[in-house]
């Protein structure tokens, strides 16, 4: 599961990082010395989130998620863009598997629908945070 995990999050940075958009957040992505544990703590991220436990040592200090995210000074667009991404990501991974192994098609649409639904969640909380858009 990480190693499917994984690919999703290296292939979202991979059009984060080069979007109109969102790209500016990112720029400091672009140094593979800062980009690589990033993948690998986010990809513990959402280990965590789908499958209730990681399966490797998430490096650094816990998880905080909005403060993290307040300090970036995201903009309301900049959120729904973030969402459109990582939705186009998650389609392209069950289209990936329709054609090249579709017998696990079912297995795969089950962790796309709950992290999308993970991604809904968050998307609340972000948006109800009183200080998240000023």
């Amino acid at each position: 599961m990480r190693d499917l995990i994984y690919i999703v999050i290296e292939t979202f940075y991979k059009k984060a990082t080069t979007d109109i958009l969102l790209g500016y957040h990112f720029a400091h992505f672009n140094d593979p010395n800062v980009l690589g544990p990033h993948l690998e703590r986010i990809t513990g991220f959402w280990e965590m989130q789908l499958t209730g436990k990681v399966s490797k040592p998430i490096e650094g200090k816990q998880f905080q998620l909005l403060f993290t995210h307040l300090q970036l000074g995201i903009k309301r667009g900049e959120l729904g863009r973030w969402i459109v991404l990582f939705h186009q990501t998650l389609e392209e991974l069950e289209n990936e598997f329709q054609t090249q192994a579709p017998e696990d098609l079912p297995e795969i649409k089950k962790i796309t629908e709950e992290w999308k639904k993970r991604i809904d969640f968050f998307k609340v909380r972000f948006e109800t945070h009183p200080a998240m858009f000023k």
